[in-house]
């Protein structure tokens, strides 16, 4: 940028350098005060919409960008002209426009930066807590970490460029540096992804009640980027890295509903009959489904016997609960009710039985006897 002047008086060029920074200077504390202004306003037609904390944001940095800009002009004019040396020479001027740029990246790089930090605090207060999907609550977080990082990084970078410095070797040793970081973070970088997998996938949540494929049991905690914490029926956190997770075949018992069906084994004797034992179990598994509050009782409980065993009739008695928890408290009061309804109704359920046919070398008669096999 360069401006004549008549005449050799610096001066002139001093006046003019003065009133363009002061009409900069006026234009910062008007937009100062516009802004201030109308983010009042704003505030109290819309308490809660993202314009206010923008407002907010942009006002310090655009009074900035123009008081900058007003020094930017001040020094510029105050180049040499003609013969004369005012402030600076001719050669520094591309120093200014330098510094000029470099300033102008970095209070871009500023703004987005808490422009994006803003939105993502502002979205996870407002939009994620009504949308269904817990998707976008735990991904807010991982990206209020790392996006300032990577806006920064790309406006240093940016300023690199405009210094007139190449990035190229940067980049490329850059690439180099993380390859190595990589492979030396090997393990913490795969369940950092296997955390991504695991978090976008959806289908494990806080307080659901999982077990992994002969592995530990227990409700989740905590599903982090690392790990994913889960607690125990013996009140014990334990701690299981994603990667693990990502792995393994998970049963989720709360997935699609905590409902669960449950099935409780037995059998009994050849000599019991059977309608009386499905009418007792039935009778028995009904009211206490009925009964207690963890009994899901839109599911009419079933007796199903599938398999002639060595010593009894084996049969199932099959119900539903309102959760894994539930399962056990019925199922518990079921048994003793089973145990004493046999007893008194003459239903044996027998030990192991095996009855062997042996010849008599007397008499060549075949007498029966029944081994107890423990």
């Amino acid at each position: 940028m360069e401006l004549q002047f008549t005449g050799e008086s610096a001066l002139s060029a001093l006046l003019v350098a003065g009133l363009a920074f002061l009409l900069f200077l006026a234009v910062a504390g008007l937009t100062n005060l516009l802004l201030r202004v109308l983010g009042r306003r704003y505030q109290t037609r819309y308490p809660d919409s993202f314009g206010n904390e923008l407002i907010h944001i942009v006002r310090g940095p655009i009074e900035l960008f123009f008081l900058c800009l007003g020094i930017y002009i001040f020094a510029m004019i105050l180049t040499t002209q003609g013969n004369e040396v005012f402030i600076f020479s001719k050669d520094q001027e591309s120093l200014l426009s330098t510094v000029w740029k470099i300033v102008v990246v970095f209070i871009f790089t500023y703004v987005a930066s808490k422009v994006s930090m803003a939105f993502l605090g502002w979205y996870l207060r407002t939009v994620a807590q009504k949308t269904e999907s817990d998707l976008d609550d735990r991904l807010g977080p991982m990206l209020k970490r790392v996006l300032p990082i990577t806006i920064y990084a790309v406006g240093f970078l940016v300023a690199l460029e405009m210094a007139g410095q190449s990035i190229s070797p940067l980049l490329a040793g850059l690439g180099i540096a993380g390859l190595a970081v990589a492979l030396a973070l090997q393990p913490t970088l795969g369940n950092f992804f296997a955390g991504t997998y695991v978090i976008s996938e959806g289908e494990f949540h806080e307080g659901n009640y999982i077990e992994l494929e002969g592995g530990p049991s227990g409700f989740i905690v905590d599903i982090g980027w690392r790990s994913t914490k889960i607690r125990s029926v013996l009140n014990n956190l334990v701690i299981i890295p994603n990667s693990t997770m990502a792995d393994s075949i998970i049963t989720n018992y709360y997935s699609p509903t905590p409902i669960l069906t449950t099935i409780i084994d037995c059998g009994v004797s050849y000599e019991s009959d059977l309608e009386r034992v499905e009418e007792v179990s039935l009778e028995i598994a009904k009211e206490e489904v009925e009964s207690s509050r963890y009994g899901y009782e839109p599911f009419v409980p079933l007796v199903r016997f599938h398999n002639f065993g060595d010593s009894n009739v084996d049969f199932r008695l099959i119900f539903q609960s309102t959760d894994r928890g539930g399962s056990f408290a019925i199922k518990h009061q079921i048994i003793k009710r089973l145990h004493a309804r046999f007893t008194k109704e003459g239903i044996e359920i027998n030990y192991p039985v095996r009855k062997l046919m042996m010849a008599n070398s007397d008499n060549d008669n075949k007498e029966e006897c029944a081994l107890l096999e423990n």
